[in-house]
C-alpha cells in the first residue's frame, strides 16, 4: 500500500503475515518508521477514503483499523468466529470496505465512516482476494483453487475379494 501523506514523503505499507503485525517505510530516506501490532495472521491492506489504514487478520477473525498519523490501532473490528477475512479494498466512489471471509464464503461491505456492517453476500468458497473497478462498480473476487499434489486427497482403496464361502 502506498500513502502519500501531506507534506511529507510517501510511506509504504506491509503487511508481516508471519509477525502479526504491518510495518510502514519511507520510500525516500527507506527508513522504517514504526511497525504496528495487528491481528493475527494478517492477510491484506487497504487504506480508506478518510486515509485509515485497513488490516485483514486471516487467523484471529478481525480487522484492525490504523491511523497512520499516529501508526496506532484505533478500532478493532471483530468478526465471526472462524470467518478467516482474507481480502480486503476500498470502494473508490463511496464509504465503503469490502471483505472476503475465505471461510465464510462471503463478501462483507462496512461504512468506513461509522465502521458498521452494512451489507453481505454469498460468494461461495475459497475466495481470497478482492479488487475493484475505478468507477465502483464493478468488484471482483480470486479464488485460490489449487488442483491436488500427488500423494494429496488421492488415496486409493483396496477391497478384499471374499472367498467362495464367503468367508
Amino acid at each position: 500500500l502506498i500513502e502519500n501523506p501531506s507534506g511529507a514523503n510517501p510511506r509504504v505499507w506491509v503487511v508481516n503475515q508471519d509477525n502479526d503485525s504491518v510495518s510502514v517505510f519511507d520510500t525516500v530516506t527507506l527508513a522504517k518508521l514504526g511497525e504496528i501490532a495487528v491481528g493475527t495472521a494478517p492477510r491484506s491492506i487497504a487504506r480508506s477514503p478518510n486515509g485509515m489504514i485497513w488490516v485483514a487478520a486471516k487467523q484471529d477473525g478481525s480487522l484492525s483499523v490504523i491511523d497512520p498519523s499516529t501508526r496506532a490501532v484505533t478500532r478493532t473490528i471483530t468478526l465471526a468466529r472462524g470467518s478467516q477475512p482474507f481480502g480486503i479494498v476500498m470502494s473508490p466512489v463511496a464509504n465503503a470496505a469490502y471483505v472476503v471471509l475465505e471461510a465464510g464464503g462471503q463478501l462483507l461491505r462496512f461504512d468506513t465512516a461509522t465502521y458498521a456492517q452494512t451489507g453481505s453476500a454469498a460468494i461461495g468458497p475459497n475466495a481470497r482476494n478482492l479488487s475493484i473497478a475505478a468507477n465502483g462498480n464493478e468488484l471482483y473476487v480470486s479464488r485460490f483453487i489449487t488442483p491436488p499434489l500427488p500423494g494429496e486427497a488421492t488415496a486409493t482403496l483396496l477391497r478384499a475379494r471374499r472367498a467362495a464361502t464367503g468367508a
